[in-house]
């Protein structure tokens, strides 16, 4: 058997070995959107639970100060003092958002680079590797 045919030859350990991969990332990039949604059913279903402890702790307080006949009026400064602070607090996360969603768009721009360049790498080592291997290779 030549040199040729046994490059050739889809029995190969890296033939096998490329199957194998590419097999393993077919199965991750299926995977993707069922991770996804997962991910999203549980930060909602976070957000939903918070939720619902947050109205739960205050109607508990609500009815326990009316039982106990606990005065809840606040004057105004008070009220304008909680409603600027959850204002700043909505704009916070806003901001908290967008800086989460920068960094991953960053993130997926370096792989995107790191991808794209890979492939030029690959294609120097391999023109270095024939350049190693050609002089041992007069005839194949």
């Amino acid at each position: 058997m030549s040199k040729l045919e046994n490059t050739n030859n889809h029995k190969d350990v890296y033939s096998i070995w490329k199957e194998g991969m590419d097999n393993f990332y077919s199965t991750i990039e299926k995977s993707i959107p069922q991770f996804h949604q997962a991910a999203t059913n549980l930060y909602q279903e976070y957000a939903k639970a918070l939720n619902n402890a947050s109205s739960s702790i205050v109607e508990i307080q609500r009815e326990f100060a009316t039982k106990a006949g606990i005065k809840s009026n606040l004057p105004e400064a008070s009220i304008s003092m909680i409603h600027d602070s959850a204002e700043k607090i909505n704009k916070s996360l806003d901001v908290q958002t967008k800086m989460s969603i920068a960094s991953i768009d960053a993130a997926q721009q370096n792989i995107k680079t790191w991808n794209e360049n890979s492939s030029a790498f690959v294609n120097i080592n391999k023109s270095i590797a024939d350049s190693l291997v050609s002089p041992f290779n007069s005839k194949i």
